[in-house]
């Protein structure tokens, strides 16, 4: 009875927004970007604004948490077809509802169409040229107007290059119509990674705490970000793995990577049971598909220096504290590689020494990733650990659970402090230390239950 209640909540919450999007998207005839107290006033002041963002945000986010919380804790494991259709289905529903809901806090996605109609209708390549310095070029380009003033040069892979090419392409000059189209791709996408995750684990339980988490929600189909594209890689390589199929597998990784290159970290757990001549055969096939890909695409290898540009700047990150506390750039700039070249040590020591290779240990080392080689941390950047979900334990699976929810819910700093340098630096902290907080009482708790049973 809760479950059903929970679900006819979550579908209400997220149709209240819906319809609220629908409604501001008629007034302003489609001249919209986001949602947030612009759809409800207008001409109020920034922080009359920022405390009913704050507001808004706050009843969405924590009705989906805890409707997301009672629905996953009272679902069983079973593995009837039928459970599993009527499952998809409400999965179906609530991302559909959720697509339709303007993007919140990120301008993204509108940078992503911008960057592809330039480079298909205009011809100009954004490896090779800074965004900012064409966008005023084409003021009567809806499309192009719409993105954020970026400044810099295009820094993900040659595949997702090609996606917003072929969306940024569409005849219409409307950043509404190719935002949605964007939104339509991203939740046949999610559909898919909740068809993997059945199919590898047959487990709906899995299914619904990948199909209903609030960041995926959010992150991935209401602010359509692309990382959910790595997850989709991941899980189908994963899915080529157990099927024995691992050089199918190892393309599946290289196409992720050619988006963004944190899928190649999930190599070795691919090929983890073959013998290192077939290892050495197989990194070579990465390597080859990878870079031949990047080539053909861009007619540049060094277009992946672009790509890997993603962990050159300081915001929301732990290197951004240091900075705040009035650390030189140039030193700064010195601990971030030490962090990085860290990381590669303890990376290099779990899966070629020690040899590591199960799903707990690849989660902790992308956590790791995040924490020291990621220098502008963003909320979505957690999804990323999807992509080694179906290879966990129950008790790792709470975990990336846990830190979901708390990364999203964090973003309540950003919506009332606003998306400043130093309000990132706080958020990121807030993620840190909630989680760290979480894992300790989650040991405590461990702890005494096993007591517990020993005494009984």
């Amino acid at each position: 009875m809760k479950k059903t209640i929970s679900k006819i909540t979550m579908i209400a919450i997220l149709l209240i927004f819906a319809i609220l999007n629908l409604t501001y998207i008629i007034q302003v005839k489609g001249k919209i970007q986001c949602f947030g107290a612009s759809m409800i006033l207008d001409s109020i002041q920034y922080k009359d604004q920022a405390r009913l963002n704050l507001i808004l945000f706050l009843i969405f986010i924590l009705t989906l948490i805890i409707t997301y919380l009672i629905i996953i804790c009272k679902e069983s494991k079973d593995t009837d077809e039928k459970g599993i259709k009527k499952t998809f289905i409400f999965i179906f529903i609530v991302s559909i509802i959720a697509g339709i809901i303007l993007p919140n806090n990120s301008s993204d996605v509108y940078y992503y169409s911008a960057v592809g109609r330039l480079d298909s209708k205009y011809g100009i390549n954004m490896y090779e040229e800074n965004f900012s310095e064409h966008q005023k070029d084409y003021t009567d380009d809806e499309v192009v107007q719409a993105s954020p003033g970026i400044e810099h040069k295009f820094v993900y892979g040659p595949l997702w290059a090609i996606i917003c090419k072929v969306l940024g392409r569409v005849d219409t000059n409307s950043a509404l119509g190719t935002l949605y189209l964007f939104k339509i791709l991203n939740i046949i996408v999610h559909l898919l990674n909740c068809y993997l995750i059945w199919k590898i684990s047959k487990n709906k339980k899995l299914v619904l705490i990948y199909g209903l988490n609030p960041l995926m929600l959010f992150e991935g189909i209401i602010n359509v970000h692309n990382d959910i594209y790595l997850i989709l890689f991941s899980l189908f390589g994963i899915y080529l793995k157990k099927q024995n199929k691992i050089w199918l597998a190892i393309i599946s990784i290289a196409l992720g990577a050619l988006i963004k290159y944190i899928p190649i970290l999930l190599l070795p757990y691919i090929i983890n049971n073959e013998k290192i001549k077939k290892q050495i055969i197989y990194l070579a096939e990465f390597a080859l598909a990878f870079l031949g890909l990047t080539f053909i695409f861009t007619g540049s290898i060094t277009s992946i220096l672009n790509v890997m540009d993603q962990t050159g700047k300081y915001a929301n990150s732990l290197y951004l504290q240091l900075r705040l506390n009035g650390l030189d750039f140039d030193v700064l700039s010195k601990i971030a590689l030490a962090g990085k070249i860290v990381f590669c040590i303890a990376y290099f020591i779990q899966i070629f020494i020690r040899r590591k290779k199960e799903g707990k240990n690849y989660m902790w080392l992308i956590m790791l990733f995040i924490l020291l080689a990621i220098t502008n941390f963003r909320t979505w950047y957690i999804m990323w650990l999807f992509g080694i979900f179906t290879e966990l334990e129950q008790r790792d699976i709470n975990k990336v659970i846990a830190i979901t929810l708390i990364a999203e819910f964090s973003n309540y700093i950003i919506y009332y402090l606003g998306e400043g340098y130093i309000y990132g630096g706080y958020y990121f902290m807030m993620v840190v230390l909630t989680f760290a907080l979480y894992c300790t009482a989650e040991k405590i708790y461990s702890k005494y239950v096993e007591k517990k049973r020993l005494l009984s």
